[in-house]
């Protein structure tokens, strides 16, 4: 299994697992997902994920899913607080043109986060820029939440957003110049224009085994749309529909 492969996917399908109503103090989870293993990519790769969450105060809580760390400063209700996270690097993918071309390097982001939840509804807006000087660029992620309740065991929680990605990330990312080339044949592509890159919605089902055990399941769709949909990495290459699905134990301390 490739390094990067597996790091990226960790990042993208584990971070989906943003169910935030484990009733213990403390949870830790182990799973396996599946996903791209380049953003706009056609080929997908199996990974483990790891998840965790302590909860303490009045909702506050510090979270990790994926590669994301963020720490919730404030109440259940209204969620505020920073969040830093890991962008892994794009090399060694198994597409044969995006594998010729120069490698991206990783780059580390940091931002903040604001959730306002009503009843069962949620509100999130996001925003992280990248501190790590790779690409200078950041990303602003707004989103809402359901939460159904099927049974005293079983919950689902449909989530929908949009991402919005600064002219400097969209560069990095989907441009193809003789800059970053390399020995592949992809025509030349101008991205480096700010604007909304992916439409998504993503599902977590999430069932208690007993006051100790969980699982949850996830499947989830992201549409990449605009510039990032008619780069070459991704129109003549990849595709701009992207799946994750994966599951995961998770243990409540």
């Amino acid at each position: 299994m490739k390094k990067t492969s597996t790091i990226l996917t960790m990042a993208l399908v584990g971070g989906l697992f943003t169910c935030q109503s484990a009733i213990a103090d403390t949870s830790l989870g182990l799973g396996v997902g599946m996903g791209p293993d380049y953003e706009g990519s056609s080929d997908y790769q199996a990974v483990p994920m790891l998840y965790g969450r302590h909860s303490y105060g009045d909702g506050k809580y510090l979270l990790l899913q994926g590669t994301q760390l963020r720490w919730n400063l404030l109440s259940e209700k209204i969620q505020f607080g920073p969040l830093v996270q890991y962008r892994p690097e794009r090399d060694d993918v198994d597409n044969n043109q995006v594998d010729k071309m120069s490698k991206v390097d990783a780059a580390f982001e940091a931002g903040l986060f604001v959730t306002g939840k009503f009843g069962p509804w949620a509100l999130n807006l996001d925003f992280a820029a990248d501190v790590s000087g790779k690409y200078d660029g950041y990303l602003v992620t707004l989103g809402g939440a359901y939460q159904a309740k099927i049974s005293e065991d079983l919950r689902m929680t449909f989530n929908v957003y949009t991402t919005y990605a600064d002219g400097n990330y969209m560069e990095e990312y989907f441009q193809v110049d003789a800059n970053n080339r390399g020995s592949s044949t992809l025509p030349d592509y101008s991205s480096d224009s700010g604007e909304f890159k992916d439409v998504g919605l993503k599902v977590v089902t999430v069932y208690d085994l007993n006051d100790s055990w969980s699982i949850m399941g996830n499947l989830g769709y992201k549409k990449l749309v605009g510039d990032a949909s008619d780069s070459p990495l991704v129109d003549d290459e990849g595709d701009d529909n992207q799946l994750f699905v994966g599951a995961m134990g998770v243990y409540h301390f």
